[in-house]
């Protein structure tokens, strides 16, 4: 028998085993597996978390469950989840967790998954959700956007959870462009009504997939918001004015689906011009 008496867990005995009894064939445990990085952080939740998982087929349950840890917990993209993988996302305090007799997948590193046949299946997957003709633009849509940053956003909720979380700065206080509001004055005067400033903080998920897959050029300070990247189409340019920061995988995504990354290392306003003036956008 399993036993659920922590009342920070947020779960009491009569509802865990409401879920257990309804949902026994169609539940399943899930460790996530990776070198570093938190799964209630932006890039980490789309890279790690929904890549690996939507790969290995979690989206076919309908009862997600996984350790309540600062290594596992989701944070507060719980509904994001749940929302995208169609499925209940519930965590459990590590006891629980380990006497919960069900099967359980282990995601390994998503350096493991890093090759098109997976990355076209999860954008496919992505895609299908928000019925996206990825093909297709919308011009609906800015073809140029230049990403702002905009006020940090809460990660966890959760009491347990959220004492022992010392990450107190954010990608904003760390990399952002110089000078960005100068610079957008005059991507607005170049692009006019095809231009837009745009602080992804505020945007759902479904939104931010949106803007990625129907852009043209894409500015931005290195970050969170490039792990959209999956989204966007063959050729899309992105300008990312690298803070001195650098992560691999992004290097991977733009390799692998043939986008055109620029990487302008002086963030300097006369730098990002002049990489701005060398991209012919056909628009």
């Amino acid at each position: 028998m399993i036993k659920v008496k922590n009342k920070r867990n947020g779960w009491h005995l009569s509802h865990f085993f409401y879920f257990y009894l309804k949902y026994y064939y169609i539940m399943i445990k899930v460790k996530n597996n990776r070198k570093g990085g938190c799964l209630f952080h932006y890039a980490h939740f789309i890279c790690d978390c929904l890549f690996t998982e939507i790969i290995n087929d979690i989206y076919k349950y309908e009862l997600v469950i996984r350790e309540k840890s600062l290594k596992q917990t989701i944070g507060n993209f719980d509904k994001f989840y749940n929302t995208i993988m169609r499925a209940k996302n519930r965590e459990l305090l590590k006891t629980d967790f380990n006497n919960l007799n069900i099967n359980m997948i282990s995601c390994k590193d998503k350096k493991y998954y890093c090759n098109k046949i997976n990355f076209e299946k999860f954008t496919n997957y992505i895609f299908s959700i928000y019925n996206i003709d990825k093909h297709r633009y919308n011009i609906v849509y800015p073809s140029v956007i230049l990403v702002k940053r905009g006020k940090r956003k809460k990660l966890i909720d959760d009491n347990y959870l959220s004492k022992p979380v010392r990450n107190v700065t954010s990608g904003k206080e760390r990399r952002k462009i110089n000078n960005i509001f100068k610079l957008e004055t005059y991507l607005q005067n170049k692009y006019s009504g095809k231009f837009k400033s745009m602080y992804f903080e505020n945007l759902s998920f479904e939104e931010q997939v949106r803007n990625f897959n129907n852009a043209k050029l894409i500015i931005c300070a290195h970050g969170a918001v490039m792990s959209n990247m999956f989204f966007c189409k063959e050729n899309t340019f992105i300008l990312e004015v690298t803070c001195g920061s650098d992560f691999e995988f992004f290097n991977k995504i733009s390799e692998i689906l043939n986008l055109n990354h620029i990487k302008c290392h002086k963030n300097n306003y006369r730098n990002i011009i002049k990489n701005i003036e060398n991209i012919d956008l056909n628009l």
